[in-house]
C-alpha cells in the first residue's frame, strides 16, 4: 500500500474517531434531505475542470473549477426555480443539461460554454406539453470524437415515435416556431420504434420496436441504408438486449436469458444472427451492467447486484487498479464514476450504507489519490445505521430478498417498523448502499424493511413475471404481509407497531395494504400512489402507449371490470381504519393528481376528513418531490405523524 493510501486512511479514522467522541446531537431532518453540497462530479474531457452539482438559489446548479487545486470555482448555471439533475460535458468548454417543467417530464435540452466570461444559458431544444401529449428530448450519444454535435432523441414529429437527430451545439431552439433549424434528422422512426442502437462512431446501426406483445430487433451494417428484422419474438419470452457494440463495430455486447432464467453477458454475432460466448452470468441474478474503456477499446469488467453491489474485473491493469484502492477503504464500495478523455484522471466515489460518501481524485499516471469533497460532510458516520440483507420464504415458497435497516442504538428486538415498498413495480429492485429515508427513519428509532417482492427485477425472468397477471394487492402484496410475519417471528418487530410508506407503486402497495390487510398496520403513507387501476390505464402518458399491451398483460386486463374494482383501493376504503397520509405532485404525468383527490374525497365521503398535515399536494412537483423545501415539509409531516400513530 503506498504511503499516500496510508496518509488518507488515518486522517479518514482520526475523522471517525473525533466524531465519536464528540457525540453529536440527533440528526436534523435538513441534515438528511436538503441538497448535497456537491453532487455528480464529472471531469472534462481533457481534465482541466471539475463540474458539480451545488446548491445555488436553493437549487441544483452547475460550478465549475479547476481541478488542480480545487480553485477558481464559479456557478455557471444559476436558476432558482428548479434543479438541475443531469448534465454532461460535450467538451473542453461546453456543457450540455437537461431540466424538466416542474415535474411533468417534458425534458428540455440547454447548454452553456463555461469558459466566456458571462456564461449564457442557450436552449437546444424545447419540450412541450399539450392535450397530444409531452415532448421531450434526450441525448443519446455524445460524440466524443466530434465536439461540435451531439446526437438526441426527440419526440416532436410523433409523441409515440421520437426520432434521432445530430444536433449542432452552435445553435438554438426557435420558441416562437418550436424547431431548431439546425438539427438534422439522421433516422426517422416508422412508428413503432421504442430505442435505437448506435455504434461507437455515432452510426445508427439498429433500432427495438414493440407492437402489442411483439417485438422485433432491426439491424443494419455500416454501408446499408435499410433496417433488416433480424429477430422477432415475443416481449414475454426468452431474448437478447443489445447493450453496446464491441470496438470493431460489428460484434456486441448483448444481455440474454435463451437457455437460462437469470439474464448474463454475451458476445452476439449480427451477421450470422448467432448468439455467441458466454462472457459472466450468474445463476441468481441478472448481469447486464458493463464496464468499457472508450480510450484503450477494450471490455474491462461487468457490474452486477447481487445482495451487494459486486465486480468482476477482465482487464488485468483496471483489477490491479481498484484493487489498490479497494485497500485503502475496508467495507466501502469503491467505484470510478468520471474519467478524463485520456484515463488518466479518474473521479473515484467511496461509500457505504453507513457513509454518504466521498469523492476523490485519482491520477493513474502518477499514482496518487487526493481527496476532494463530500456530499453531505454534516452527517456524523458513526449515527448510522447498517443496511443488512435479509431472505426469507414466502407463503407458497417463493425466496423473497430484501434489506433490513435497524436503528444503530436499538437492541434489535421489538421494534416498530416501517415497510416500504419500492416503485416500478417491474424491473425494478432494492439495493444496499446510503438511503437518507431509511436512516432518517432508523434516527427516528424506527427498523426499515425494503422487500424485493415478487414482480422485482434482477432476479431472473420467472421471479419477474411470477408477478404478472392481476398480482396487484395479492400475491405481490402477500410478499409484504409475509416479510411483516417472519421479522414478527424472528423477535425484531412488534406486530402492534407497523407502518406501511412507500411512493409510486410502492404508495398503491400502502393503500392496498391498509385496505386489503388492514389488521396489519396501524398507519400508512401513500406518496404519489395509484389507488384506482383503471385510471392508470385511463390516463397513460401518450409516449406510454406503445407499452399498453404489455402494461396489460403485467398488471391485469383494463376491461376486466371486476378485476379493475378487485386490486384498485379506492373501491375498498371502507376497510381503512388506520391513519392515512396522501402526498401527491400536481403535475405528475405518471400517477395523476386525480388519483389522490378521488382517494381523499372517497375518505371524507365516509367522514374521515384529512388535516393539513395528512394531505400534501404541491402544484410544482411532479412524480416525486424534487425541490428541498418540499422534501423537508415532507418529512417533518411524516416524521409527526409517525410520532402520533407508530
Amino acid at each position: 500500500m503506498s504511503t499516500l493510501f496510508k496518509l488518507i486512511i488515518i486522517s479518514y479514522l482520526c475523522v471517525i474517531s473525533f466524531e465519536i467522541n464528540a457525540q453529536k446531537p440527533q440528526p436534523t431532518i435538513e441534515d438528511f434531505f436538503k441538497n448535497p453540497k456537491f453532487s455528480n462530479l464529472q471531469l472534462s474531457p481533457n481534465g482541466k475542470y471539475l463540474a458539480v452539482l451545488s446548491p445555488i438559489n436553493d437549487r441544483k446548479n452547475i460550478v465549475i473549477l479547476e481541478t488542480e487545486g480545487l480553485k477558481n470555482a464559479k456557478p455557471v448555471t444559476k436558476f432558482d426555480d428548479q434543479d438541475i439533475n443531469n448534465f454532461s460535458w460535450a467538451n473542453d468548454n461546453e456543457i450540455v443539461f437537461d431540466l424538466d417543467s416542474n415535474g411533468n417530464e417534458a425534458f428540455s435540452l440547454y447548454k452553456i460554454n463555461v469558459n466566456t466570461k458571462r456564461a449564457k444559458v442557450i436552449e437546444l431544444v424545447g419540450s412541450k406539453v399539450g392535450s397530444s401529449g409531452i415532448r421531450s428530448a434526450s441525448i443519446v450519444h455524445m460524440l466524443p470524437n466530434d465536439p461540435d454535435h451531439i446526437i438526441i432523441q426527440y419526440n416532436g414529429r410523433n409523441i409515440k415515435a421520437p426520432d434521432l437527430y445530430k444536433l449542432p451545439l452552435n445553435s438554438k431552439w426557435d420558441r416562437k416556431h418550436e424547431r431548431n433549424y439546425k438539427m438534422d434528422i439522421i433516422a426517422k422512426n416508422p412508428g413503432g420504434y421504442q430505442g435505437w442502437l448506435l455504434d461507437h462512431d455515432g452510426d445508427v446501426r439498429g433500432a427495438l420496436s414493440i407492437d402489442g406483445l411483439r417485438g422485433k430487433f432491426y439491424y443494419k451494417n455500416k454501408d446499408e441504408e435499410k433496417f433488416r428484422v433480424l429477430r422477432e419474438y415475443n416481449i414475454e419470452d426468452e431474448n437478447i438486449t443489445p447493450l453496446a457494440f464491441d470496438f470493431d463495430n460489428k460484434t456486441l455486447f448483448v444481455s440474454s436469458n435463451i437457455g437460462r432464467d437469470t439474464s448474463a453477458l454475451y458476445y452476439f454475432h449480427p451477421e450470422k444472427n448467432e448468439l455467441g460466448e458466454l462472457i459472466f452470468g450468474m445463476p441468481e441474478v441478472d448481469v447486464s451492467n458493463l464496464m468499457l474503456s472508450i480510450k484503450r477499446k477494450k471490455l474491462l469488467g461487468v457490474k452486477y447486484l447481487d445482495e451487494y453491489p459486486e465486480v468482476v474485473y477482465f482487464d488485468t491493469e483496471t483489477a490491479q487498479m481498484m484493487a489498490s484502492l479497494e485497500s485503502a477503504f475496508k467495507d466501502k464500495v469503491v467505484n470510478v464514476t468520471s474519467r478524463s478523455k485520456d484515463e488518466v484522471l479518474n473521479i473515484v466515489y467511496v461509500g457505504s450504507d453507513t457513509d454518504p460518501g466521498h469523492y476523490y481524485l485519482y491520477d493513474k499516471a502518477k499514482n496518487t489519490l487526493k481527496s476532494l469533497v463530500s456530499p453531505m460532510d454534516w452527517l456524523d458516520k458513526s449515527q448510522l445505521s447498517p443496511m443488512k440483507p435479509i431472505k426469507f420464504n414466502s407463503r407458497d415458497g417463493l425466496t423473497i430478498r430484501g434489506y433490513l435497516t435497524i436503528p444503530k442504538d436499538s437492541n434489535g428486538k421489538s421494534l416498530p417498523l416501517i415497510v416500504n415498498p419500492h416503485g416500478g413495480p417491474y424491473g425494478i429492485r432494492n439495493t444496499w448502499g446510503f438511503n437518507p429515508e431509511t436512516q432518517f427513519f432508523a434516527s427516528r428509532g424506527y427498523a426499515t424493511v425494503q422487500v424485493n417482492f415478487r414482480g422485482s427485477g434482477g432476479y431472473g425472468r420467472r421471479f419477474q413475471q411470477a408477478g404478472y397477471g392481476g398480482k396487484w394487492g395479492s400475491e405481490m402484496q402477500n410478499d409484504l404481509t409475509d416479510a411483516v410475519k417472519y421479522l414478527v417471528s424472528e423477535g425484531v418487530v412488534d406486530p402492534k407497531r407497523v407502518c406501511i410508506y412507500g411512493s409510486s407503486y410502492g404508495g398503491y402497495a400502502t393503500m392496498a395494504g391498509l385496505t386489503y390487510t388492514p389488521e396489519i398496520y396501524k398507519c400508512g403513507i401513500n406518496y404519489v400512489g395509484i389507488t384506482d387501476v383503471s385510471l392508470l390505464f385511463d390516463s397513460l402518458p401518450k409516449h406510454w402507449e406503445p407499452q399498453r399491451e404489455l402494461l396489460k398483460k403485467q398488471i391485469g386486463d383494463p376491461d376486466d371490470e371486476a378485476l379493475m374494482k378487485k386490486i384498485s383501493p379506492l373501491y375498498h376504503v371502507d376497510k381503512i381504519v388506520a391513519p392515512l397520509m396522501i402526498v401527491q405532485g400536481a403535475k405528475d404525468p405518471r400517477v395523476v393528481k386525480k388519483h389522490a383527490t378521488d382517494l381523499r374525497d372517497a375518505l371524507e365521503d365516509r367522514g374521515i376528513v384529512l388535516t393539513d398535515d395528512e394531505w400534501i399536494m404541491k402544484d410544482d412537483e411532479g412524480h416525486g418531490f424534487q425541490k428541498e423545501e418540499n422534501k423537508i415539509e415532507l418529512y417533518t409531516k411524516i416524521e409527526k405523524f409517525l410520532n402520533k400513530h407508530l
